[in-house]
């Protein structure tokens, strides 16, 4: 497959991709976890929904790879409604879309020198995206969870494709607005307004009187059953219990080796909050977690773990920490800048 003197190269494995090409392109575009080969390689083994098929595509410019991304045939383009909810309709068949529905940072990783080159690699992009919906029988081609701003969704624009935000993403700066990062928990909490600031040091003091221990730790499959568990019945207020099932959760986190961790508030023998974390170069993920209650003896176990997972972060030296979607309120508390998310589509026989 060639798309404007670009060559596609499609496989439906990510063994079969020159992974050392596909992590360089993903690493200059500075591409999240979601993009790492470890990632895909455990979504394509334990997908937490399940997909038809994977296609990986990687484009190559004069022999040298300028572009790669993960695609993913569905057999419902639009599981959660968040394509309906905005009046894009044409969803409902088969779709092949890219990166997939548990990725809130979607963007196709390109290694360009300038703009103009950049806008022709997109655009190849897209027209092999469709090209191979149509070959897969798929009704719908598109892009998912695109960040405002990003070049891909003004070439889609250009080529008439419908493009309409979506959801809203959450990030967090770990770093002043002159870009000097924090060198301590402490340096972050001065950003926050005051009631808030006071409200999580209330609550550290009175959960360790409370004899509460926090811990960050590599993933287990035992624990990772609790870990699901307060993830589905936190998840299940929002509608979206489902996607997290026990067993692809377990084995999914377990395949991401090193860019998973486990984060843990617990009293005695009981745990009071859990969460697996996403780990990039740049970025703490606050992926999947949960507690078990919204406040106990006069603290919120949910605060811990939003400050064990920011301190660590901050320790670890990331540059943000990347809060997913919804929960808009406890977010912005924390503050959490938004940034509104879109999804490009179009009919693959267009």
């Amino acid at each position: 497959m060639s798309a404007q003197h670009i060559t596609v190269t499609v496989t439906d494995c990510i063994d079969d991709v020159d992974t050392v090409q596909w992590k360089q392109v993903a690493a200059t575009d500075t591409a999240p976890v979601h993009y790492t080969p470890a990632y895909l390689r455990a979504y394509q083994t334990s997908p937490l929904s399940p997909f038809l098929a994977a296609r990986y595509l990687t484009f190559a410019d004069a022999g040298r790879t300028v572009a790669v991304l993960p695609c993913y045939l569905q057999k419902e383009g639009d599981p959660y409604g968040f394509l309906r909810a905005v009046g894009i309709e044409d969803t409902g068949g088969p779709a092949l879309l890219g990166h997939n529905w548990y990725c809130y940072d979607t963007r196709v990783p390109v290694r360009a020198t300038c703009p103009a080159q950049r806008a022709r690699v997109l655009g190849a992009v897209l027209d092999a995206l469709r090209e191979l919906a149509a070959a897969d029988g798929a009704l719908t081609a598109g892009l998912v969870s695109v960040p405002e701003g990003d070049p891909v969704l003004d070439v889609a624009r250009d080529k008439g494709w419908r493009v309409a935000p979506i959801v809203t993403r959450f990030q967090l700066p770990l770093h002043s607005a002159e870009g000097v990062p924090f060198d301590s928990y402490d340096s972050y909490l001065a950003t926050l307004g005051t009631r808030t600031r006071r409200t999580i040091r209330q609550y550290l003091r009175r959960a360790a009187d409370a004899g509460v221990t926090t811990a960050v730790e590599a993933p287990r499959p035992g624990f990772l059953r609790t870990v699901g568990d307060l993830t589905r019945r936190t998840a299940a207020k929002y509608g979206s219990a489902g996607m997290y099932p026990e067993r692809a959760f377990t084995d999914f986190v377990m395949a991401l080796g090193d860019n998973a961790r486990v984060v843990r508030v617990d009293r005695g023998g009981l745990t009071l909050a859990a969460a697996v974390v996403l780990l990039d170069d740049e970025r703490l993920h606050m992926w999947a977690g949960g507690t078990s209650h919204a406040t106990l003896d006069g603290f919120s176990p949910n605060y811990l773990l939003w400050a064990t997972e920011i301190r660590t972060a901050i320790e670890w030296r990331k540059r943000w920490v990347e809060g997913g979607r919804s929960n808009e309120p406890m977010k912005t508390r924390h503050g959490m800048k938004p940034l509104r998310l879109y999804a490009c589509v179009t009919p693959s026989g267009a």
